[in-house]
Parts: structure tokens; C-alpha cells; sequence
């Protein structure tokens, strides 16, 4: 007999979801008392219900909700900050620095070193504001049709407009990472505008709310091994290891 309920085994499930980002059915038919192929049940039950999302052996939460870019402004400031203060590190005087769209970019737009030599190229009108209130920071602002939910343009003429540069370094923003797929976006247009930045950066770095980490969008489109600099809040040994096996150095902010 099982130790729980169907309706009580599957809401233990979605605490450790919230929890761990990823569950394995291995590793919990035990603890729930019940077997594997039940736990597979339960997760394919959840993902149908639209909970979770279902991977090889296990599940994944599904990637933060979409939000404009003025709301997610006001999401997870303090974790934005943090993640903004520790990628100062990695500005250098006199570089071709390119400023995805990204919540967590329009902060780091405002901490941006005055008078370096700094050019800074961006798809986001809301960024380019505020780089302009920074002395000395050469603007540069993408062209295209500007998509309400990225908070930027990332159509065609954006994504031409990207062949023009080769950015000394490139921050990137992402809508969800999973062990299994990499970094995915929510919006096929997006992850093809992030894959053309992506291939005309000398470094790319990412910087990484701890909501997005094991969680999955519909349109992957980089991997640990694409990226030069991870970003996190999270102190968590094993994903330290996966990047940096994969040559991608983890700065832990706080």
C-alpha cells in the first residue's frame, strides 16, 4: 500500500519542484513510498496539467512566467543587484560591450564605469535611457521592431544589425537553464537573436536568477560550453562543477 494519497504524493512533488527546480523519479519513489513507475505517473499526470515539465527520468519547473520588461524590473531586486555589482568585474576599460534586452542588464546599465572608454551596444531602448544618464559611455541602439515582452528588438533588422560589431564581451539574457538542454528562451525570434550575439562575442557572460536554474523555455539555445562566464546567486557545488567542466568560469555574487 502506498505511503501517500495520488492528490498528497503529487503535492509533495511540486514542494520539491518549487524547492530543487528538477526531481528524478529514482530517487524519490523511495522517500514517498511508493514505486518508480508511479512516480513516473504522478510527473507525466503533473506535466499534463501544465506543473512541471517532463525529461528524461524526471522533471524540470517550467521557466518563470513571461513578463514585460517594466514588471520584471520589479521582481527579485535585490538578487538583480547583487548579479549586476559582481559583473563590474568583468568590464574593462576601453571595450565593445553588447547589453541584451534583460531586467537584470537595466540595472547593470546604471552601474556602468563613467569616462573608460566604454561603447555599449544594446537592443533595449530602456537600456540605452539609462546609459545616456552615464558620462562617457558611447550609446549604440540596435534597430527593429521592439517586442513588448523581451523589452527589445530582436527581428531581423536587429539581428542584421548584430553582423556590424564584434563585441569585446557579451552579456546575454536567458529565460531558463537545464542541465539536460542548456539556456532556452521563451520566444523562437529571441533565441535566434541570442544565438547571432552569441557567435559575434569574444566573451559571453550570463547573468542568472536562481528561479531560471533547472527550469526549461520552449527554444534552446546555448550550452555551458558556449559560455565563457556564468553569473549566479546560488552557492550549489554541482552546478559549479557542470559549468566550469565545461571550461565556464562561475561567479558566485552576494
Amino acid at each position: 500500500m502506498d505511503k501517500y494519497s495520488p492528490e498528497e504524493r503529487r503535492l509533495l512533488i511540486l514542494d520539491l519542484l518549487a524547492a530543487h527546480h528538477k526531481v528524478m523519479a529514482a530517487e524519490l519513489a523511495e522517500p514517498l513510498g511508493t514505486t518508480e513507475a508511479t512516480i513516473r505517473r504522478d510527473l507525466r499526470y503533473l506535466a499534463d496539467e501544465g506543473r512541471c515539465k517532463r525529461i528524461h527520468g524526471g522533471a524540470i519547473s517550467l521557466s518563470p512566467q513571461t513578463w514585460t520588461l517594466t514588471e520584471r524590473s520589479t521582481q527579485h531586486v535585490a538578487q538583480k543587484q547583487a548579479l549586476a555589482m559582481a559583473a563590474l568585474s568583468l568590464v574593462k576599460p576601453n571595450q565593445l560591450i553588447f547589453l541584451d534586452a534583460s531586467s537584470t542588464h537595466l540595472l547593470l546599465a546604471s552601474l556602468m564605469p563613467e569616462h573608460q572608454g566604454l561603447t555599449v551596444v544594446t537592443n533595449s531602448p530602456a537600456i540605452a535611457c539609462r546609459l545616456l544618464e552615464r558620462p562617457g559611455i558611447r550609446t549604440i541602439l540596435l534597430g527593429g521592431e521592439q517586442d513588448p515582452l523581451v523589452g527589445g528588438a530582436v527581428d531581423i533588422t536587429a539581428a542584421e544589425g548584430i553582423n556590424k560589431f564584434r563585441f569585446d564581451l557579451g552579456f546575454l539574457g536567458v529565460c531558463a537553464w537545464s542541465s539536460d538542454l542548456g539556456f532556452s528562451a521563451v520566444h523562437y525570434q529571441d533565441s535566434e537573436f541570442k544565438r547571432r550575439v552569441a557567435e559575434r562575442c569574444g566573451s559571453l557572460a550570463v547573468l542568472c536568477n536562481d528561479d531560471k536554474l533547472e527550469s526549461l523555455a520552449s527554444y534552446p539555445f546555448l550550452h555551458a560550453a558556449d559560455l565563457d562566464y556564468l553569473i549566479c546567486t546560488r552557492q550549489d557545488p554541482v552546478l559549479v562543477k557542470t559549468f566550469e567542466g565545461e571550461g565556464c568560469t562561475v561567479i558566485t555574487a552576494g
